[in-house]
């Protein structure tokens, strides 16, 4: 049986958690990120658990000082900021105001004037408004029902590489079955990776472990800003993770382990 696997993304994300969550509070991905209390720590987790990491060195040799880069869905600016210190320029296609805020008072920290800003979303953007970037960069941002075209346009932008970073697994599916009840549906990389070859691009994949921990009242952070918690659900969260073996005492407090795994899929252009 032949797989239309741009139908099935678009079966996905209507129905993956994220979607539906967005649909029970009645806001968008954008106005989500513009309140998410979290989001200003996101630096420091990142830092914690390694993030960008090993992606950013496979990306850096398409990022010099001759070099133009668009970053997709750059939030507040994990690649953004790192790939501005040695590329000539960075374009940032990011649709909520308030990452763009954060990403910018890093670039004014670090001293960056090579950044512009498209406050849009990926499929509202005009392909006369951008240019041709040797390193096209997608990380988690793919809120996008018509992947195929959104993906088409990424293409016809790059001259040297595209590169898609998507969930492989993040290590807490257990976690949500037992203490949320929620069932979690097939890793999206799959599917990103399916739709690029039947558009005739045979990308490459590569899977990136990271092995990390963070404190425990920032686990605890993340997980408000989905769920509403209870004292029962909160004591049922924490059983569970001192069970499965994540909890962890230091000096300075509960941490939690964390294993996560990225998916890196990238095609270069020849």
């Amino acid at each position: 049986m032949n797989i239309d696997w741009s139908k099935e993304w678009k079966r996905y994300r209507e129905s993956s958690h994220w979607t539906q969550k967005l649909k029970q509070k009645g806001i968008t991905s954008e106005q989500f990120w513009d309140g998410y209390k979290m989001a200003d720590k996101n630096e420091e987790y990142d830092r914690l658990a390694g993030y960008p990491g090993l992606i950013l060195d496979r990306m850096s040799r398409f990022a010099g000082p001759d070099s133009s880069v668009l970053d997709i869905g750059a939030g507040a600016g994990a690649y953004t900021i790192p790939l501005a210190k040695s590329a000539r320029k960075v374009t940032v296609v990011e649709p909520s105001r308030g990452q763009i805020a954060r990403l910018m008072r890093r670039a004014e920290h670090e001293g960056l004037v090579n950044i512009k800003v498209i406050n849009k979303r990926w499929q509202d953007v005009d392909i006369s408004e951008l240019e041709r970037y040797s390193l096209v960069n997608a990380a988690y941002c793919f809120h996008m029902p018509e992947i195929e075209e959104a993906l088409q346009k990424m293409m016809d932008v790059t001259t040297g590489a595209l590169f898609l970073v998507a969930l492989v697994n993040h290590g807490f599916t257990d976690v949500y079955e037992v203490v949320f009840g929620e069932t979690e549906p097939e890793p999206e990389y799959i599917y990103l990776y399916n739709v690029l070859h039947q558009m005739g691009y045979p990308a490459n994949v590569e899977v990136m472990t990271r092995n990390y921990q963070i404190p425990l009242e920032m686990q605890l952070g993340i997980l408000r800003s989905s769920y509403d918690f209870t004292p029962e659900l909160e004591k049922r969260l924490m059983e569970h993770l001192a069970a499965s073996g994540r909890l962890v005492e230091r000096e300075n407090g509960a941490w939690v382990k964390r294993t996560y795994k990225d998916g890196m899929i990238w095609y270069q252009k020849v």
